[in-house]
């Protein structure tokens, strides 16, 4: 054998067979004999034998490798998501090949570039944007099977989305708060506009809607969450107050805004923090000010962590079903996968939120 990586050669000569049955035997095609598949495949664990990916791919169609592509790997929400993908993948044979992107669309498309070189059998997308898609339209036009997490993308056409119920998440857990007394009830939130479908650099997790007759613009999650507040105001009949809306990019704004509202609004009894990140720099607000909580202002937030409950008072939230949420976009990418093409009609999944109530909220104070 000569110096450096094994080649099938080398196989085939160490087991005494032509590289043709070396090649179907450590290819997975052709009926060799049981005797045959043990002397090859006894040869390739002795010699250190890996087979060439891509070249078994050109031959069989296939890499059995999936592409994954998220905003933020650092948020525990798409930590989870990502484990119910790389979960359902294993168990059906494939492999994941994992891209962060930070919120960045030029990330995001030379990953998408990156992982249709490398022959990814399919992919899916939390993008980082819900209507420039040209990279991800072209996936679907090259046939290979793509799956949108967690928000839709008007750029990318007509594909499957797994998504979250976010705008009636939001508004039952508002509803809850309402429905308890209070009235004044300020919201912590990455969208720009409760009626556009963008946002600035928030990295919650989570999206889907409520019905439409006919579909509306993609929608980031926070925008989506920002209109469910509203619609719970709405029903209640609460005219919102433009100075009960905190708009912040990080959980450092969030504490910042929220530590300023608490002083200069003695009227708001509640809050509602519309992802993660926001909750977690509302709740660190209210521990540093003078307002306790629940007795003076009550917290609702986003995402059932660990932390929820290792904190006192013990958070309420709405917990989102993050790792289900993976799991679900990997179940339909891998029936594309194995069942119907890429091109055929496709599907739209929104899973339901729960609301969570624990310490951190109480009816107003009298």
């Amino acid at each position: 054998m000569a110096a450096g990586r094994p080649t099938i050669i080398d196989v085939a000569r160490d087991a005494g067979v032509s590289p043709a049955t070396a090649g179907r035997v450590l290819g997975g095609y052709g009926t060799p004999s049981p005797e045959l598949v043990r002397r090859v495949q006894d040869s390739a664990r002795r010699l250190g034998y890996r087979a060439n990916d891509v070249a078994r791919s050109i031959v069989t169609g296939s890499t059995r490798v999936i592409g994954v592509v998220v905003s933020d790997i650092e948020n525990p929400f798409f930590a989870r998501a990502v484990n119910g993908i790389s979960d359902r993948a294993r168990a059906a044979g494939y492999e994941m090949l994992l891209v962060s992107t930070r919120m960045e669309l030029a990330r995001e498309r030379s990953a998408v570039e990156a992982l249709m070189a490398k022959r990814v059998d399919g992919m899916i997308v939390a993008s980082a944007s819900v209507s420039e898609g040209g990279h991800l339209r072209r996936v679907r036009e090259a046939g290979v099977p793509l799956v949108l997490l967690d928000r839709r993308n008007d750029g990318a056409g007509a594909v499957d989305a797994v998504l979250l119920d976010n705008r009636a998440a939001a508004q039952r857990a508002v509803s809850h708060l309402l429905g308890l007394g209070h009235r004044a009830v300020a919201v912590v939130t990455s969208a720009t506009s409760g009626e556009g479908g963008g946002e600035g650099g928030g990295r919650g997790g989570g999206g889907g809607g409520a019905p439409r007759r006919r579909r509306a613009s993609a929608e980031f999650p926070s925008s989506l969450r920002f209109k469910g507040y509203l619609d719970a105001l709405d029903e209640a009949g609460v005219t919102c107050d433009p100075g009960w809306v905190l708009r912040c990019d990080d959980a450092d704004a969030a504490c910042e805004r929220v530590r300023d509202l608490l002083v200069t609004r003695p009227d708001v009894t509640a809050i509602f923090a519309t992802t993660n990140v926001m909750t977690g720099g509302a709740f660190r607000a209210i521990m540093d000010g003078d307002r306790r909580c629940p007795e003076d202002v009550s917290l609702m937030g986003f995402d059932d962590h660990e932390w929820s409950t290792l904190v006192r008072p013990q958070l309420s939230v709405v917990a989102q079903p993050a790792y289900d949420l993976g799991a679900a976009a990997g179940t339909v990418l891998l029936g594309r996968l194995s069942g119907p093409g890429p091109r055929s009609a496709p599907s739209e999944t929104i899973l339901q939120s729960s609301l969570v109530v624990r310490g951190s909220i109480a009816a107003p104070p009298a």
